[in-house]
């Protein structure tokens, strides 16, 4: 039972009786104001609502700070004081929060902290509350810094500029590149193998089958800002444009259409890095650990031709089917049409249609398609070189890949034939990174690139554990049952 005092005491009736005066004069105002809307008291009452809560959290905000133990946030050993009370001031949803609280020094670990602060989910370098933490990350997932800090300000009343919004999110998105990393190291080892296997909650599922998509897409840097004309005398270009390494994940069981027949994905896996292949090859490892990996009865890696993508897959899915997305495949026949009998015409309409066919609707009909190409040559005498050279190109293009080009039996299986799902899931990440009039650097696109992953895989809670639905209920219902 929670006792009456502690009602009392953070929110006390004088506090109330002020408030709900206050209150009735803005509203009154507002109502007598010509051209007054909705609007204007929703305005007035959310105003007015902070104006309320804001001593009441900042006295609830103290009570939890003074409840802390005084000992090191590491190692919990005790704390050699060396100031007590020491004020500070947060940046919480409902305004400006004065805090005090002890501060010292842990002989162990030779650091020096505020206990309060660890236990708050505060920062020692930043003073915004968890709550507007998650805030500051989650508008700037969305939108420029400048104009999220417009938006942060329009639509709840905080005071960020851009400067102090990218400090806030880069610094989350650190902390979710150590959440990365910390299942990175579980991957490297068989316990911790195991450990992320059972996360993904597949040991009872059916038989099913663990889909990987992989692809790449360009993000620009500031490379060497600023001393472009100095290197290029140097005979050296500076790089602007970098690969970000993109990949999802999802069961086949997951994969299904709307009653229009668009092909929809209920739940999926996510990974993209603008760190080297290696470390790419990592996170997909580890992703696909706590999508039910170890669990699958089938793998399937699909993609486009790049020759990165089957090595990785050779590596860490050695096991795995392979398909060459059925798109590109198609491109390679269309643009081989164009190269031989021009673009647009009838002949090389005709030549074309027969090669499409038989890659979708023949057991292996990539063979087919193989001895018309290789009937090509022959068949047509005044090719140019180039000609020729497509067309060489083409038979080595298809024989390299032809295993990778069961299409009928995929689509007898439901199993989707291009990678349609991760181009989308590479278009969804670039209406951030490649606005117009974008540059980033390694240090800022990686952090948002690992902030933005951790939100779309729905592991948010890892940053920000009041934002765990489960979580809040279960302490509601703590509470609920210690008043009863």
């Amino acid at each position: 039972m929670i006792p009456d005092n502690v009602n009392r005491d953070l929110i006390p009736n004088e506090l109330l009786q002020t408030w709900a005066q206050a209150v009735r004069i803005r509203i009154t105002t507002v109502l007598q104001a010509p051209g007054s809307t909705l609007g204007h008291l929703e305005a007035v009452l959310e105003a007015e609502a902070k104006n309320l809560l804001r001593p009441i959290l900042a006295a609830a905000t103290q009570r939890l700070a003074d409840q802390q133990p005084f000992q090191c946030a590491r190692c919990h050993a005790p704390l050699r004081a060396e100031a007590r009370h020491r004020p500070r001031t947060l940046h919480a949803v409902f305004g400006a929060l004065p805090l005090r609280r002890d501060y010292g020094w842990c002989p162990r670990c030779e650091v020096y902290g505020h206990p309060a602060d660890a236990a708050l989910g505060l920062h020692a370098a930043a003073a915004a509350s968890p709550r507007v933490q998650e805030m500051a990350a989650l508008i700037s997932l969305r939108s420029p810094y400048a104009q999220a800090a417009q938006d942060a300000r329009r639509l709840s009343g905080l005071a960020l500029n851009s400067a102090s919004l990218q400090r806030e999110t880069l610094r989350q998105g650190q902390q979710a590149i150590q959440c990365r990393q910390d299942d990175l190291a579980l991957a490297r080892t068989p316990a911790g193998v195991a450990a992320l296997s059972a996360r993904s909650g597949t040991a009872a599922l059916a038989p099913f089958t663990l889909i990987i998509e992989m692809d790449a897409w360009n993000i620009r840097e500031r490379d060497d800002w600023g001393r472009t004309a100095a290197r290029r005398r140097k005979g050296q270009e500076p790089e602007r444009w970098h690969w970000v390494y993109t990949g999802t994940l999802f069961r086949l069981d997951q994969r299904g259409q709307t009653p229009g027949g668009r092909r929809v994905i209920t739940q999926r896996g996510y990974v993209a890095t603008r760190q080297s292949l290696d470390a790419f090859k990592e996170q997909l490892y580890a992703e696909a650990l706590l999508r039910g990996l170890l669990n699958a009865e089938q793998v399937l890696i699909i993609a486009d031709g790049a020759i990165w993508i089957w090595n990785l897959a050779a590596d860490r899915f050695k096991d795995a089917r392979q398909r060459v997305d059925l798109y590109h495949v198609k491109e390679h026949l269309h643009e081989l049409a164009r190269t031989v009998y021009g673009p647009g015409t009838p002949a090389a309409q005709q030549w074309l249609a027969p090669l499409l066919r038989f890659l979708e609707q023949r057991t292996d009909g990539v063979l087919d398609v193989l001895r018309e190409l290789a009937a090509l040559g022959p068949r047509l005498k005044s090719l140019t070189e180039d000609q020729q050279a497509a067309i060489h190109r083409e038979i080595g293009y298809f024989t390299t890949h032809h295993k990778r080009m069961d299409y009928k039996q995929a689509k007898a299986k439901g199993e989707p034939v291009g990678s349609g799902a991760v181009e989308s899931t590479a278009r969804q990440y670039q209406t951030r990174f490649k606005a117009t009039g974008q540059f980033w650097s390694l240090e800022g696109d990686e952090a948002l690139l690992a902030l933005a992953t951790l939100y779309r895989n729905e592991r948010w809670s890892r940053l920000f554990p009041h934002s765990d639905a489960a979580t809040a209920k279960q302490l509601m219902e703590a509470l609920l049952n210690e008043r009863t």
